[in-house]
């Protein structure tokens, strides 16, 4: 980042609320310019401005639901990264553990970043279906212990934060009783809405003959005094996410009984000696040994490791390296990244050239006036082979190969091999970029590896301008008419931030750059095109269904010298429909290839998974083809059936690389496509790459992914890069082992016959 993020420290007493303000005053002591608000301090912030706030979903809102919609709007105007609290889990009930699930994922999608405290919440994230993607774990910190002698022990078994039932109280009253311990101290107040589970809580400690004093709220040196006093302190909870009470007992010096779970052990291993973990059974009596040794319940060290400052400073490191953030950009959104300016990149410029020597030069002289900086620019000239050679200034790169045609992807990838920069931006010679234009179309893929952008390619009578006038001067005043198939799509999908399988058409050649290391993994451009167009949309179709991020940069400019197809003697008609062919069968994607023909590459590839009845595999495979003409179904094992077998759509073996591969891990009845359909097709062209299916009544059924998800996921080696979701499919019913064949060829008989 070029600069750390302003820091949101919400008011009052919430304990994430405490964090964020405690946080944001250590990152200020390493960096004191850093900003601080407050929520209500947002509006007048510029749009685009970073932030980083603290997240637990009661604090954004009086429900989960409400809480989407804040956070939503706040980050689509702001980059936003998060630390996430209070993750959800089985303890939340089944009513609102769903909606807290959604809030949170609709959090860490919407997020530019997502952190939490521990490795247990990280985890907790994917069990629960919030997040599989990157995570940072920045512990809580422990602050300085407190100093001074040991007070003497007041007798009682301390438990410490805000009360709600699973907090650990009715454990650490049972260890209590076994114990012999008829005191208790409650450091803290009833959570909103518990009261009258506290007052509950107390009167059935009498009846068991301990008294409990509640000590409400304190200020931090009243809790800290109170706190060191008790006798035994216990961490008895039976759900956590990350525990506050736990560090806040470590840095008062003390060394509590925690009840051993993830997270305990997680903080056992990273601050070790500082906690005394047991086993639920063995809870009891570590207590009555704590109150025979008072010794045993102070640590005795210090510092601890992990302070506020580590904290601090992890926070930072944390920013500064999402400086390289493509990892964190989920589906196409660069606009995660907007604010943010990259190290200027070392570029490559490819200028494809044949037989243009004015239009080249003035290309050329356009080249040597950019604002990028010349020592981290390179000018490669790839000559298609010119009847003459054309002459290059000093510095610039000449590469040519024979006349055997029309031949710009041959002729790209020979610029690119004779080139050594980390950014490679394509120019035809024809085509003269505005001095901004290295600069504005390399900032992406200096961010985003995966990044492929397109300028703005405008069109001009440049004919008889001499190379030294200024294009950003010249072209305005000979203008000609922009394509408006192109500028419309622009304004639709908001300069391609909502890209799709067909948005590869609108990513022009002459105007493009991504990163060497993208363009090498994804390949050259298809050499086999040898005639005018086409092989510029191939590519960029291959890119992005290996995960490209696609991006229209309109500050990027250059001017074509005449207007589109200029200066070729093309019927139109015959060169359109002769590249609409080669592609229907190089983009086998709806409104690219046939309609009706079975594309070479299957769009959905089905494999059924597994050892199956054959009545069960008949009924699937007949009824997944009726729902999905156009699918090709993958058993593990050859058709043992002459029907299955003789349809080209059943195979056995590898799975072909589909756009879409749904693994079906049992037999099931399609009755009803609709929203099935609708969620592959989409799949992959928005933020979603997997979805888990389940049928009708909840079974799951396997997990579909999109080509782009799998190929970010290999290049990531995580799931990252998309998120993933779930349907309850209401037309997929499971298909019992011996359906009743007949009657589902014979279309007779309902659900029953077959599930």
């Amino acid at each position: 980042m070029s600069a750390l993020p302003v820091l949101v420290a919400p008011p009052g007493p919430h304990g994430v609320a405490a964090y964020a303000r405690a946080v944001a005053a250590d990152v200020r002591v390493l960096d004191p310019a850093v900003r601080v608000v407050t929520p209500d301090d947002l509006t007048d912030l510029p749009a685009g401005t970073p932030l980083h706030v603290h997240v637990t979903d009661r604090m954004w809102g009086t429900s989960p639901e409400e809480a989407t919609d804040r956070f939503t709007a706040l980050a689509r105007r702001h980059p936003v990264t998060v630390t996430l609290h209070d993750v959800p889990q089985e303890s939340d009930g089944e009513r609102n553990r769903p909606r807290r699930r959604a809030f949170y994922a609709a959090v860490a999608r919407e997020a530019r970043a997502v952190a939490v405290n521990s490795v247990h919440e990280r985890d907790l994230l994917a069990e629960e279906g919030v997040w599989d993607g990157p995570v940072e774990v920045v512990p809580l910190p422990v602050p300085s212990v407190t100093g001074g002698e040991a007070p003497r022990p007041d007798g009682t078994i301390g438990v410490l934060g805000y009360f709600y039932p699973g907090k650990g109280h009715d454990e650490a009253l049972a260890a209590a009783i076994a114990a012999g311990i008829t005191r208790m101290t409650v450091l803290g107040r009833a959570s909103d809405g518990h009261a009258a589970d506290l007052d509950s809580f107390v009167r059935r400690a009498a009846d068991a003959g301990v008294e409990v004093e509640v000590t409400g709220w304190l200020d931090d040196d009243e809790m800290a005094a109170r706190a060191r006093a008790v006798a035994v302190p216990v961490i008895a909870h039976r759900h956590v996410s990350a525990s506050g009470s736990l560090a806040s007992w470590i840095g008062w010096g003390r060394r509590p009984i925690a009840v051993r779970n993830r997270y305990v052990d997680e903080m056992d291993a990273l601050r070790p000696g500082t906690l005394h973990a047991v086993a639920p059974e063995d809870l009891a009596a570590a207590v009555r040994a704590a109150a025979d040794d008072p010794d045993a319940t102070w640590h005795g060290i210090h510092p601890v490791p992990v302070g506020p400052a580590d904290v601090a400073r992890a926070y930072v490191s944390w920013w500064q390296a999402l400086d390289a953030p493509a990892r964190g950009v989920v589906g196409n959104r660069w606009d995660r990244v907007a604010g943010l300016e990259p190290d200027p990149p070392r570029v490559s410029v490819i200028v494809t050239h044949y037989a243009q020597p004015e239009e080249l030069a003035r290309t050329l002289a356009a080249l040597a006036a950019q604002d990028h900086p010349a020592d981290r620019l390179e000018i490669v000239v790839a000559d298609d082979g010119s009847p003459e050679a054309p002459v290059v200034p000093d510095g610039v790169r000449l590469v040519r190969q024979d006349d055997r045609g029309f031949r710009a992807a041959a002729a790209r990838n020979l610029g690119v091999t004779a080139s050594t920069g980390d950014v490679l931006c394509f120019l035809d010679a024809d085509t003269t970029p505005e001095p901004g234009y290295v600069r504005a179309l390399s900032r992406l893929p200096a961010l985003l590896p995966e990044a492929v952008t397109v300028g703005r390619r405008r069109h001009a009578d440049l004919s008889g301008v001499p190379p030294t006038v200024p294009v950003s001067e010249a072209g305005p005043t000979r203008e000609l008419s922009e394509p408006a198939w192109l500028r419309d799509e622009y304004a639709r999908s908001g300069n391609l931030l909502r890209a799709d399988d067909r948005s590869y058409r609108y990513v022009i050649g002459a105007v493009s750059a991504c990163t060497r290391a993208f363009f090498d993994e994804v390949g050259g451009f298809d050499e086999t095109y040898t005639t005018y167009g086409g092989e510029d949309w191939e590519w960029v179709h291959r890119a992005w269904q290996a995960g490209a991020i696609l991006a229209h940069v309109p500050e990027a400019v250059a001017w074509h010298d005449g207007p589109d197809w200029s200066g070729r003697d093309l019927d139109r008609a015959r060169e359109g429909n002769r590249q609409t062919l080669r592609l229907a069968t190089d983009i086998p994607v709806a409104g690219s290839a046939g309609r009706g023909l079975l594309p070479a590459v299957p769009d959905l590839v089905v494999h059924l998974t597994g050892e199956h009845s054959d009545a069960a595999v008949f009924l699937c495979v007949d009824a997944l083809l009726g729902a999905f003409p156009r699918a090709t179904v993958v058993l593990d094992a050859p058709p043992s059936t002459a029907a299955l077998a003789s349809d080209p759509r059943v195979r056995s073996g590898a799975v072909p690389d589909g756009r879409v591969i749904w693994r079906l891990d049992r037999p099931v009845l399609v009755d009803d496509a609709g929203a099935l359909a609708a969620r592959l097709s989409a799949l992959g062209q928005g933020e979603e790459g997997w979805v888990e299916v389940r049928a009708a009544d909840g079974t799951p059924l396997g997990t579909a992914s999109a080509r782009r998800a799998r190929r970010r996921a290999q290049r990531w080696g995580a799931r990252v890069g998309f998120t993933a979701g779930e349907l309850v499919a209401s037309g997929v019913h499971v298909v019992r082992d011996e359906p009743h064949l007949e009657a589902w060829v014979g279309g007779w008989g309902g659900l029953e016959r077959f599930t």
